[in-house]
């Protein structure tokens, strides 16, 4: 009799597991039921929680986490009250199928899981690059450019010299839309700072910033598609980049970087979550390079919108030896080439749609003259 019963109850509990295998394959969550099971358990440790908040946490892109959530709320598994909650049938599945307990987080509240403090040295450099950033222009999306927060940049400051990789030390930003390169420079530590970067406006910026601040960096105009000058070639110790967050796009802007190096150095790669099928690649193109990841911190890089990727990025210091470079295919780097996709803008005044592919959403004017949009389809071209 009692055997019976337990073989009942695993049969019961098998049903209800089945629950995330639904509710993954109705989302095309690309990491499967465990995907589904990270969300719940983030919130039940966080509820009441946002949902960037979760996305965040999870590492997911935003829509996909909007997407469960909605499919969980009408299984009765989730509702609304000042963010995601679970319901009592939530909380009974999630503990008596899941077997949930721990509430709460261990994340540092100092240092929100990255590692590090900003001391009052680097909190005053803070201070001074941020009405540097509200001038930079607006972001051109064909780049894939994404603004870091000032506060990201200058934890990336701070993370480099904690490790040791700014004091006398050569430095180049292989690409430098989130202007790292400016908490870099008013430290003083580093001998030299260059910035290439294609977007002749960022450029200007960090030139003015220089002159300005009386610090040095150096500025190159280039398409990393094409070969590096002779100039830059084995001329740095470390280099830092934010590539575009496709294969393709990190072979080149770490290759370019490779090529600043040399024989070896050390690099520091910010660059998106990713499905494991896709980070097994990502790993293994690093390795390809002979880089080693010594270090990487989820959740260290913030930005400005950026819902896609959930506003967060990592961080991985990489360390070289007999460096290799390791370059692609150079003409279908960004995101919008590799994965072209349709996207449904309805204007907040007019209610007008439009429809836009492979253009920028920060040129698009309504006929009514509004500036202001609200994203409501997307969808994926073959």
């Amino acid at each position: 009799m009692i055997i019976g019963k337990m073989g009942k109850g695993k049969v019961k509990e098998r049903e209800d597991r089945n629950l995330l295998k639904r509710v993954a394959k109705k989302v095309n969550i690309s990491e499967g039921e465990r995907g589904v099971e990270d969300i719940l358990r983030v919130i039940y440790r966080n509820q009441p929680i946002s949902t960037k908040r979760i996305a965040q946490l999870c590492k997911l892109p935003l829509p996909i986490v909007a997407k469960v959530r909605t499919i969980l709320e009408r299984e009765r598994i989730l509702k609304r009250e000042n963010g995601a909650v679970l319901t009592e049938k939530g909380l009974e599945f999630v503990e008596n199928v899941l077997k949930f307990k721990f509430k709460g987080s261990l994340r540092c509240p100092l240092c929100e899981g990255r590692g590090i403090v900003l001391n009052e040295f680097f909190k005053e450099i803070l201070e001074k690059v941020k009405p540097w950033f509200r001038k930079r222009p607006e972001v051109n999306t064909l780049l894939d450019q994404s603004y870091a927060t000032p506060e990201t940049s200058v934890y990336r400051a701070a993370l480099m010299c904690e490790r040791g990789d700014l004091e006398g030390k050569r430095i180049i930003f292989i690409g430098d839309d989130d202007l790292t390169s400016l908490p870099v420079a008013l430290t003083q530590f580093p001998e030299e700072v260059y910035v290439v970067d294609i977007d002749e406006r960022l450029l200007n910026l960090i030139k003015s910033f220089s002159e300005k601040e009386g610090v040095k960096i150096r500025i190159v105009k280039h398409d990393l598609r094409k070969e590096m000058p002779e100039e830059l070639k084995n001329n740095f110790d470390v280099f830092s980049t934010d590539p575009p967050y496709t294969i393709d796009g990190l072979k080149l802007f770490l290759s370019r970087g490779v090529e600043c190096l040399g024989e070896e150095g050390v690099a520091y790669l910010s660059y998106s979550h990713k499905p494991i099928d896709e980070w097994l690649k990502v790993q293994e193109e690093i390795t390809k390079m002979n880089f080693v990841i010594s270090e990487l911190i989820p959740n260290f890089n913030y930005y400005e919108g950026s819902e896609i990727i959930g506003n967060t990025t990592f961080i991985a210091r990489l360390i070289g030896k007999r460096l290799k470079v390791n370059i692609g295919d150079t003409e279908k780097i960004y995101t919008g080439l590799v994965k072209p996709t349709v996207r449904y803008y309805k204007c907040l005044k007019c209610g007008k749609i439009h429809k836009l592919l492979n253009e920028r959403i920060e040129s698009l004017r309504c006929e009514c003259g509004s500036k202001k949009f609200r994203m409501i389809k997307r969808e994926k071209l073959s």
